[in-house]
């Protein structure tokens, strides 16, 4: 039987041990970055408004909520004059209230391209504000 002597360099334990904890924790970070956060948000049930000014009167942008979600989004009391004068409005409200009820979030793509869009996602984020409360 032959003997077998073993040296290990602990400077290459050391290297190796560190190696390892840096790849954990590498790991851990990008696993918590992926992982899907919950974001129920709990909302008082009921129709909550934000006013927006159109041609000197105001138009209603209702958001209606349930407990843990955004069910409805529209435009109330436009008048014949804001729709003339604003076209826009009533055709952006159906594509802003589709995406904002699908992701259940005002952080939406619609927000950073006009300032139609901005301005009812304004509204209605200041309507999910009240709702909050």
């Amino acid at each position: 039987m032959s003997t077998k002597i073993v040296v290990i360099k602990l400077k290459e334990v050391l290297k190796t041990a560190l190696l390892a904890i840096i790849g954990i924790l590498v790991l851990a970070i990008i696993v918590y970055l992926f992982i899907p956060k919950d974001n129920k948000t709990a909302y008082n049930e009921g129709t909550y408004s934000s006013d927006i000014i159109l041609h000197n009167q105001p138009v209603s942008v209702e958001v209606t909520v349930s407990k843990n979600e955004i069910l409805d989004i529209k435009l109330v009391n436009m008048k014949e004059t804001q729709e003339v004068f604003y076209p826009l409005f009533e055709r952006s409200i159906d594509d802003i209230s589709a995406q904002i009820i699908e992701n259940q979030s005002t952080d939406i793509e619609a927000k950073n391209s006009s300032m139609t869009s901005q301005i009812l996602v304004k509204a209605v984020e200041q309507a999910l504000k009240e709702a909050k409360k």
